[in-house]
């Protein structure tokens, strides 16, 4: 699930000129036709999870073929490290996927090349996908551009055999249980620390959001987002409280391994993480477990990122129409499960997720089960790649200067990028 660049302003007003220039392929006069008698070709491109991706998606399409056989489906599958690359190339070149796989989607719906996807999807289909991981397909304007396609999840992780020997009975819910936690851990010695708080250039916009969460608060401020606010100044009067207790690492500009590795050595009561944190810290003999991350009130919160399906306009009804087909046909049970399964993630549909607690692992239940829980960073506004900059650059400072401070010098760097 690696970030995907935005496209430049060059490719969009290239992609928006070709875009309406129609493609090579003349739209229809519209009309539904029956599935039997649908012609045309749909192009999906999609990256590679893993070994079975060209499979899960081939096993998707011969399904299909069978109510569709008139319907040609062309699927091009690529790893990661050229995707972003691929979708402007396929972008400047008129060459629109009806079908992307992406985990990016506010510059091609800026662009105004995509359907929302509300449009494709049947009533059925949109009511089983989860509705947190559904809004994080939402445009600052509130349309569903986007639908979520495999799903992952950060929650508190802590190491059970520290907290027995401290005396900690349960996982701290609210900031003044973990507060205490982190004291009695800290107790210990030893150089055992209470909590990792990575505010390096990797992890600074993730730390942030999840104690501005906790404080009850959020980025968005209608449709621009905003660094200085009340519940952001305190949560990070709180980050800076953690840090000069001496309850976190002595470094603030650490990144997420360098947490990461702490915990997996036995020297970090808690930290923020994800299932390969977990699996890290096993395979090191740290016995851990995962709670929501503690809150002021006590609610918990937890960070979620999803992957996306995306559906471009190709000004053709036929293919509008195969498309929707498609897609509905992916998120049934029979297909999605072992789908998702091949990609070593979480499921986004109601009843996957619902399968697949029956037989989860306990880490995997605790992960899923925080599905409907998960708040998002607001990737979908244009404004975030400018904020969570700024959180990389200044977020640290929160140790040495005044939170104020700190976010009015974020907010004043947002506002000079523009």
């Amino acid at each position: 699930m690696k970030r995907v660049i935005k496209l430049s302003a060059v490719a969009l007003v290239s992609a928006l000129a070709l875009a309406a220039c129609g493609g090579d392929e003349t739209p229809s006069s519209g009309g539904t036709a029956a599935a039997g008698d649908l012609e045309t070709t749909i192009k999906i491109l999609a990256p590679s999870y893993g070994d079975t991706s060209q499979a899960d998606w081939d096993r998707i399409t011969a399904k299909f073929n069978e109510t569709y056989p008139k319907v040609k489906v062309e699927l091009q599958i690529l790893g990661w490290d050229n995707f972003a690359d691929a979708v402007q190339q396929r972008i400047q070149a008129n060459d629109l996927p009806d079908i992307l796989n992406d985990n990016a989607f506010a510059s091609s719906a800026e662009a105004g090349l995509l359907y929302p996807i509300d449009e494709l999807l049947s009533d059925e289909t949109l009511a089983n996908i989860e509705p947190g991981l559904m809004d994080n397909g939402k445009g600052a304007d509130g349309t569903q551009w986007a639908a979520p396609d495999i799903a992952s999840a950060r929650m508190l992780v802590y190491n059970t055999d520290l907290f027995e020997q401290a005396g900690i009975a349960e996982a701290p819910k609210t900031w003044a249980d973990m507060e205490e936690a982190a004291k009695k851990l800290v107790a210990l010695g030893n150089d055992v620390k209470g909590y990792g708080m990575p505010l390096g250039a990797e992890e600074a916009q993730v730390e942030s959001s999840l104690w501005l969460w906790g404080a009850g608060g959020t980025w968005v401020d209608g449709e621009n987002l905003k660094a200085n606010s009340d519940a952001a100044v305190e949560a990070f009067t709180q980050m800076k409280k953690m840090f000069e207790s001496g309850y976190t690492q002595p470094n603030l500009e650490d990144d997420r391994q360098a947490t990461t590795d702490l915990l997996a050595a036995g020297k970090l009561g808690m930290a923020v993480g994800h299932g390969q944190v977990v699996a890290d810290a096993n395979a090191k003999g740290v016995n851990v477990a995962l709670a929501p991350v503690p809150s002021k009130d006590g609610s918990g919160v937890a960070t979620g990122v999803t992957d996306f399906i995306l559906a471009f306009d190709n000004k053709d009804d036929a293919r509008k129409q195969a498309t929707a087909a498609y897609l509905d046909l992916f998120y049934s049970d029979e297909l999605y499960v072992p789908w998702y399964k091949g990609t070593a993630l979480l499921p986004v549909t109601k009843t996957a997720i619902e399968a697949a607690k029956a037989d989860a692992s306990e880490t995997d239940k605790a992960f899923l089960d925080a599905m409907d829980i998960v708040k998002f960073q607001p990737v979908s506004n244009p404004q975030w790649d400018a904020l969570q900059a700024a959180l990389k650059a200044n977020a640290f400072k929160v140790g040495t200067e005044d939170p104020a401070t700190v976010l009015e010098q974020i907010e004043a760097q947002v506002a000079a990028q523009g």
